[in-house]
């Protein structure tokens, strides 16, 4: 065989092993899909009133979310395990409930899509992948101002501090620093709420000098809150 015919060979193995490939994933994707629709459907129906997927899931509503940090529960869809972001559906029809992980309640919503159907909330707005993410960001916004206007918010420069976070939730070290005590004592529920709020500003030099005076748990502390970037840039501070 010439070098020729062995790189043409080569090309031709690569170019099948490629397709198939690309067959196995369609194949393992339609083999998930196929049990994520006998499992939901094993669900749903019981608790609708009709006895067809496609028009039962048109009965369902979205109610909201809480975050379960001890992701002790599972999926009432789809019968995923130890679910942490728990979606609440109700039955307008017969005010049935469902507790919903978030990828399921995504293929709720895509499965209605198809269907030319859209997922609505009890007040009849339109449910989708960026009206849940705002959802879960308000609902960790409502869980820190509670705790930050109980427990922080006490002097004018407390309340500044607040005001920034609210602003865009970046903060100065100096800043950031002042909130320790606080986040010690906040329970873990609050305490995620204040890791997914919170961030810190590093880009001017005087923002990275306020790094280099830390005290060793206030470093800790900052540390926690830097992007992966940002700790990678303190390593040369």
């Amino acid at each position: 065989m010439t070098l020729v015919e062995k790189d043409y060979f080569f090309y031709i193995w690569n170019d099948l092993c490629y397709i198939d490939n690309k067959m196995m994933m369609k194949e393992a994707e339609n083999m998930v899909e196929n049990a994520w629709i006998q499992n939901a459907t094993k669900n749903l129906l019981p608790l609708s009133n009709s006895s067809d997927f496609a028009n039962a899931k048109k009965e369902w509503e979205y109610v909201g979310l809480i975050d379960n940090e001890e992701a002790d529960f599972d999926c009432q869809l789809c019968g995923h395990k130890e679910i942490r972001y728990e979606y609440t559906i109700e039955n307008r029809i017969n005010q049935n409930e469902m507790i919903v992980g978030s990828s399921c309640i995504l293929k709720f919503i895509t499965h209605l899509a198809e269907t030319q159907d859209f997922f609505y909330d009890t007040q009849n707005n339109i449910i989708d992948k960026t009206r849940l993410e705002n959802d879960k960001h308000d609902y960790w916004v409502d869980i820190l101002f509670k705790s930050l206007d109980a427990n922080f918010s006490n002097n004018d420069f407390q309340i500044s501090i607040t005001d920034q976070i609210e602003t865009d939730g970046k903060l100065t070290i100096n800043q950031a620093k002042c909130l320790r005590k606080f986040y010690d004592n906040l329970n873990p529920n609050e305490q995620s709420a204040f890791k997914y709020i919170v961030s810190i500003k590093l880009r001017k030099d005087i923002q990275k000098n306020q790094y280099t005076f830390l005290k060793v748990y206030d470093k800790e502390f900052i540390d926690m809150l830097l992007s992966p970037q940002q700790r990678k840039i303190v390593q040369f501070i």
